[in-house]
């Protein structure tokens, strides 16, 4: 394959970007959609600040509100858009099965402004693609191994256990499991190999819907998943992100029309912290826990999630304007988990 097909067999609208691939020339002639601008003026060079609580890694000067991280400078509004369900992920496939596969890939992402990790992904990109099936549909995924390192790929749910994705799978090699999806709802997926911190927390996670028959109501559909990135393998977290890359929902908002339903698929894969949460500024939603029924579990306007906790939530934005979206930890926002959703 050619340097561009291969770009894209690697997911370049992914998390980050390998290093070293020519940024200049990917982005080149992209111009940024100035309905996505949060309104704060062009970031300046980085900051040469010696207070450690603004010198943050991904960290520049003239930060718009909330976020003290950006995202890379070569990111435009198109990079997450695989997240957007309605517009680039299709419905589940249709018959009683279906095939997909994952690889393993060790390789360096850009994960925010100037700042580099050696991440662990599933075909190259943070979180790893969206999966999608029917309630009661047969899986085959083919998972094959590329890495140096013994990976593994786990799904919440239910299933046969001799599925389950604990056991390692060396490098260079491959396994085929075999899944039946179920029950409906959002649920994670994720390397299960020790230590199961390192390998989550390097970028092996991803998110598996599962469809009620007939499908939920109409939606403009988007999957937020919240992890963070430990840059000194210190065990701890460094930055936090939405999707992968810190900052990104702050420079480049979620846009949605006025009087349509938003639907929302939210998860907490970070490693290093117990809990975290989603709050929603000037709006209340419905709650669907783990999206295992179809009727709400209540009405609020911020949730808290464990570890690998899901939800799914749902509203409608009634008027024109921007609406804050962070978790309430708010060292979590400052570093590069706050963003927006603009109702146009």
């Amino acid at each position: 394959m050619n340097r561009k097909e291969f770009l894209r067999w690697l997911g370049i609208g992914g998390a980050g970007l390998a290093a070293g691939t020519g940024i200049a020339g990917i982005t080149s002639g992209k111009k940024e959609d100035p309905l996505c601008r949060t309104g704060a003026s062009v970031p300046g060079p980085a900051s040469t600040s010696p207070n450690p609580s603004i010198r943050l890694p991904g960290s520049i000067g003239g930060n718009s509100y909330g976020s003290m991280i950006h995202p890379p400078m070569f990111a435009d509004y198109t990079f997450l858009s695989r997240m957007e369900l309605h517009s680039s992920i299709p419905q589940a496939p249709s018959g009683p099965k279906f095939r997909s596969e994952v690889n393993i890939i060790e390789m360096p992402l850009t994960v925010a402004h100037n700042t580099v990790v050696d991440a662990w992904t599933f075909d190259g990109v943070v979180p790893g693609k969206v999966i999608r099936a029917r309630l009661g549909q047969e899986m085959e995924l083919l998972f094959r191994n590329h890495s140096n390192h013994p990976h593994s790929v786990h799904f919440h749910g239910t299933h046969d256990p001799g599925q389950d994705g604990w056991e390692p799978i060396a490098p260079g090699a491959e396994r085929v499991y075999k899944i039946t999806a179920g029950p409906i709802g959002f649920h994670p997926y994720h390397c299960h190999v020790p230590p199961l911190a390192s390998h989550m927390s390097k970028g092996l996670y991803g998110g598996f819907i599962v469809d009620p028959p007939g499908g939920r109501p109409p939606a403009l559909e988007f999957m937020l998943i919240l992890a963070g990135w430990d840059l000194n393998e210190s065990g701890r977290n460094d930055i936090y992100a939405w999707n992968g890359i810190a900052g990104f929902y702050d420079r480049f908002p979620i846009k949605v029309p006025v009087g349509k339903k938003v639907r929302l698929y939210i998860a907490n894969m970070t490693e290093h912290d117990p809990i975290a949460s989603f709050h929603l500024h000037s709006q209340t939603f419905d709650v669907y826990r783990t999206g295992t029924k179809l009727v709400p579990d209540e009405h609020t306007d911020v949730i808290t999630l464990g570890q690998t906790e899901r939800a799914i939530v749902e509203f409608t934005l009634t008027k024109r304007g921007r609406y804050m979206f962070h978790p309430h930890q708010t060292h979590m926002a400052d570093r590069g988990a706050m963003g927006w959703i603009v109702a146009v």
